[in-house]
């Protein structure tokens, strides 16, 4: 059973958490990704320093979706002892930082816990960011005619606050007064710009997170959701290869369009060590993967359990340039760090880091369709529902989106996602103290 802050910590109902998981939002589209963590670990320094002169329990529901985290820091410092210190400390870095956001979206929550204030928070960040990014297009309103790939070389590939703030808009679609405290004229507004934003970064992945976000709030995961699953992969899938078959990928005109993206999807994921460097770059994640696995395989049966430990490289075959232009020393053959987070996890920590990893989601999943499944019509019920179907989704989207952009252990992207699972997740398991009369 988890435990509630102190009555009178809990009483002031101070205003700094809401405003904090805003300004985080926003700090995270400027903000180098260290010096976030930096600020999200003072904040827990804080909050463990409060926990320490009070009453107060450690959140065990929290600790059961951050364990799988530390065990995985466990296991990779003790076997990566040896390694070079700075790609030591790095990969540490990399696995604690989901822990730190998770940990952080919960003190918000359990320091101010009024579920729609926070929601409210997480709405308004996402669409402050979605009007930073649109305002690009304002300030060059010739980009809209431009190509895809001419945007998102000239603007940036686009950011998730606004993906995440549109899933809780249209979760709470019909309840946005009561939901997240906005007006419904301002909830429209909010969900328009999100959606442009979202629209306009022309990125596969992100539009895939809005897809498990639409699907999540209107109740695709709330039964019989692995057949579902199954079924909508099972289309999705036909679907890319016959557009793959369909669209002339060779032509410098669909290379340069969102379609030909889309069309290319399937064989830029798909595992094997081509031998042209030509092919190495057009299909880089898929290449990227198939280095980690033969290094994987190659490894003894512990290390095909436990991994090598922090610190370890894998050796692309040949020297690729993986920074920015003109940089020479950006020409790397041996990388730390890979696009797909489950490879990265297989090298670091091993089948078993995996599983740890995939079962803090499950948790979150779970506390999230449990929730959802209330079928109580009183409005304080309705609004923790669909907070649920949202902790869903933000499950869901961390285990895809691990796959193809590191998800969960990405310095920046899915900061937003991991924040709000904390928030919620300490929101559905944990009771706030009711006040009592004087």
């Amino acid at each position: 059973m988890t435990h509630a802050l102190p009555e009178r910590l809990s009483d002031k109902q101070p205003s700094w958490p809401p405003v904090s998981i805003l300004l985080l939002l926003v700090a995270s589209v400027f903000l180098p990704s260290g010096l976030l963590t930096g600020m999200n670990a003072y904040l827990l320094l804080l909050a463990a320093i409060a926990w320490f002169y009070s009453s107060t329990k450690f959140d065990s529901q929290l600790l059961r979706a951050i364990a799988p985290f530390l065990l995985i820091i466990a296991s990779g410092l003790c076997l990566g002892i040896y390694a070079d210190t700075y790609l030591y400390l790095k990969d540490a870095w990399y696995v604690a930082n989901p822990a730190i956001i998770l940990c952080t979206g919960s003190v918000f929550y359990r320091c101010r816990p009024q579920l729609a204030s926070g929601l409210r928070a997480f709405v308004l960040g996402g669409t402050l960011v979605a009007g930073f990014y649109l305002s690009a297009f304002v300030v060059q309103p010739e980009l809209i005619t431009q190509s895809s790939v001419k945007i998102r070389e000239t603007i940036g590939t686009g950011f998730y606050a606004p993906a995440l703030a549109l899933t809780l808009l249209l979760a709470y679609f019909t309840q946005s007064r009561d939901g997240l405290l906005l007006p419904v004229w301002l909830a429209r507004t909010c969900l328009l710009l999100c959606a442009l934003a979202c629209a306009l970064c022309f990125s596969r992945t992100m539009l895939l997170v809005v897809g498990i976000g639409i699907a999540a709030v209107w109740g695709f995961f709330s039964r019989n959701e692995w057949g579902r699953l199954l079924a909508i992969a099972t289309v999705g899938l036909a679907s890319l290869s016959l557009l793959g078959l369909a669209v002339d990928t060779g032509s410098r005109e669909v290379q340069h369009s969102f379609m030909g993206k889309l069309s290319r999807s399937i064989s830029e994921i798909t595992v094997e060590e081509y031998t042209d460097f030509k092919s190495i770059n057009e299909n880089w994640r898929g290449y990227e993967t198939a280095r980690a696995l033969k290094l994987y395989y190659a490894g003894n049966p512990l290390q095909w359990l436990l991994g090598y430990g922090f610190g370890q490289q894998v050796d692309l075959g040949l020297a690729m340039p993986l920074g920015a232009a003109g940089d020479e020393g950006s020409v790397k053959r041996y990388i730390p760090i890979l696009h797909n987070g489950y490879a990265y996890l297989l090298v670091k920590g091993g089948a078993v880091a995996v599983l740890l990893f995939l079962s803090s989601l499950l948790f979150l999943y779970r506390v999230g369709r449990r929730a959802a499944h209330d079928a109580s019509s009183d409005m304080t019920h309705r609004n923790r529902a669909a907070a649920a179907r949202v902790l869903q989704s933000v499950a869901a989207t961390l285990a895809a989106t691990t796959w193809l952009v590191s998800g969960a252990f990405n310095k920046l992207d899915m900061f937003p996602f991991l924040l709000a699972a904390g928030f919620i997740l300490a929101a559905l398991t944990h009771t706030a103290p009711q006040r009592h009369p004087t």
